[in-house]
């Protein structure tokens, strides 16, 4: 009941900041209700907001957060250890995970992010920009904004800054921006795709991070095809770790889907 009572808050707020919008349906379920809250975060703009909703909010996050399986860095096997015949230089420090970025509780998780710095703004789309930023919270956005301002509203391919996690379990995020595809992939792109993983690496050593979590850059909505993507990640990270390794603790590539999955795993034992 007290979940529901802050949801309705949330929407109620939502919709009188922007009187424009109707609701053209009776929201009965606590899906459809949560539903059109996420709707209508996604797409406010990083402006100023009352700070009796971002408590409402925390308060309805993280009740969400408790009722879900969390997975902790501690958790996640390294290499090493699931795969022991992998011939990768640092599987002891290097990890696979299959699952729900949002739900990892690790030093910091990376977001693929877009140029535009502050999230993405299309109502419950399945990127992993939308999902972080949905769980995290408006506060994520706001803090996003204040980053791009800046960085004078300027985040090309390769770079990335870092903000707090606020409702997600890990403690930061780290927003990166992926390279597009159009067409096939030149070496330029390559290198932008590695950068990614670099400027991340770097960033997590100056805020003395020791757990990382990566997705596929770029393998989603920026269309880098997906065996050659993990092939630069995997192999970024090795050399970043030839004379970096001990920085960290450990280093995981986080999969959603079984094909990624695979993917992954046929290049780690190969």
């Amino acid at each position: 009941m007290i979940k529901m009572k802050r949801l309705d808050y949330l929407i109620d707020y939502l919709m009188n900041e922007n009187p424009r919008l109707v609701l053209n349906e009776k929201l009965e379920t606590f899906e459809d209700k949560f539903r059109i809250y996420r709707s209508l975060v996604n797409i406010r703009k990083p402006m100023d907001i009352d700070r009796e909703f971002i408590n409402v909010e925390d308060e309805f996050l993280q009740d969400l957060l408790k009722n879900k399986d969390l997975t902790s860095s501690e958790d996640i096997n390294p290499l090493a250890i699931d795969f022991p015949n992998s011939k990768l230089s640092h599987k002891d420090k290097i990890a696979l995970w299959q699952g729900d970025i949002t739900t990892l509780e690790v030093d910091a998780i990376v977001n693929a992010a877009n140029s535009q710095g502050t999230g993405c703004y299309i109502p419950c789309h399945n990127c992993i920009d939308n999902q972080i930023h949905t769980y995290a919270g408006v506060d994520l956005r706001l803090e996003c904004e204040e980053k791009m301002k800046e960085l004078d509203y300027a985040l090309p391919s390769g770079n990335a800054f870092i903000t707090n996690a606020y409702n997600l379990p890990s403690k930061h995020v780290i927003h990166t921006v992926g390279p597009i595809i159009v067409g096939h992939v030149t070496e330029t792109k390559e290198k932008s795709l590695a950068q990614c993983y670099h400027t991340c690496l770097n960033l997590a050593i100056e805020n003395n991070i020791k757990s990382i979590a990566f997705p596929c850059i770029s393998t989603g909505e920026f269309r880098f095809p997906k065996e050659l993507a993990c092939q630069i990640a995997i192999n970024t990270v090795e050399e970043f770790l030839d004379t970096k390794e001990d920085y960290f603790d450990k280093i995981i590539f986080n999969v959603y889907s079984d094909e990624d999955y695979k993917i992954y795993e046929n290049f780690i034992t190969k």
